[in-house]
C-alpha cells in the first residue's frame, strides 16, 4: 500500500460482510506522510471541503480472502475547510454532517487540542522531573553529600527526608528496575491519544 495517513474514529466502522469492528481507516487523501488524523483534526493535503469517497478495508476479510466480496463498500471522509468533521459508510449521512457543521463543532475540537497539548505538557515535565531525580539520586549514591560537622543523626535524618519528600518516592527507589519504574509512572492514558499504532 507504500505511505498513508491514518484516520482514527470513536465510532468504529462496521465490516457489512463480516461485522468485525475497525477503528481506523487509512487513506491516500491526503499528503500520504504516515500522519494521525481524528475527527476535529485539520487535515493537509489540499483538500479544502467535500466529501471523499473511499472503499472501506477490513482486515479479517482480507485475512481470509473475502476482499472481492465487499470491494465497493464505501467510507466517506467528511472535510471542512481543512477540518476532519466526520467518517460515514452512508452518503446521506455524510452530506447531512457536512451541512450541520457549525461554530460549536469548532469550539468544541478546538479545546480538546488545547486539553491534550495541556496534558502531553504535564506528562512530559513530570517525566522530565523524575529522570531528573533519577540521575540526582545515582549522583548521590556515587558521591555522598558529607554531613555536617556536629548534625545529630535525628537532623540528618530529617533532612533526607525532607529531600525524598520532593523527590522519588521509595517505592521507585527499590524497585528492581527504577527506570522502568518511572517510565510506567509516566505512561500516557487512552484520553491522550492512544492508538492502534502507538502514540500521536
Amino acid at each position: 500500500m507504500g505511505m498513508f495517513d491514518t484516520v482514527h474514529v470513536e465510532v468504529p466502522l462496521v465490516c457489512p460482510v463480516c461485522g468485525r469492528n475497525e477503528s481506523s481507516h487509512q487513506t491516500h487523501a491526503f499528503e500520504d506522510v504516515m500522519a494521525n488524523y481524528r475527527i476535529g483534526s485539520v487535515v493537509r493535503g489540499g483538500v479544502l471541503t467535500g466529501i471523499i469517497h473511499e472503499t472501506f478495508w477490513c482486515s479479517d476479510c482480507y485475512k481470509a480472502e473475502k476482499e472481492d466480496k465487499k470491494a465497493t463498500s464505501p467510507v466517506y471522509l467528511i472535510i471542512w475547510h481543512s477540518v476532519l468533521v466526520g467518517v460515514e459508510q452512508d452518503l446521506a449521512r455524510a452530506e447531512a454532517r457536512l451541512a450541520s457543521v457549525d461554530r460549536l463543532d469548532l469550539i468544541g475540537w478546538l479545546n480538546e487540542a488545547q486539553l491534550k497539548e495541556d496534558r502531553w505538557r504535564r506528562n512530559f515535565y513530570r517525566l522530565m522531573r523524575d529522570v531528573e531525580h533519577w540521575h540526582e539520586h545515582l549522583e548521590e549514591q556515587k558521591n555522598p553529600e558529607p554531613v555536617p560537622e556536629g548534625e545529630t543523626p535525628e537532623l540528618t535524618q530529617r533532612r533526607t527526608a525532607l529531600r525524598r519528600l520532593w523527590g522519588l518516592s521509595e517505592e521507585i527507589l527499590s524497585a528492581p528496575d527504577p527506570l522502568a519504574a518511572i517510565i510506567e509512572r509516566n505512561k500516557p492514558g487512552p484520553e491522550d491519544g492512544k492508538t492502534d499504532s502507538g502514540w500521536f
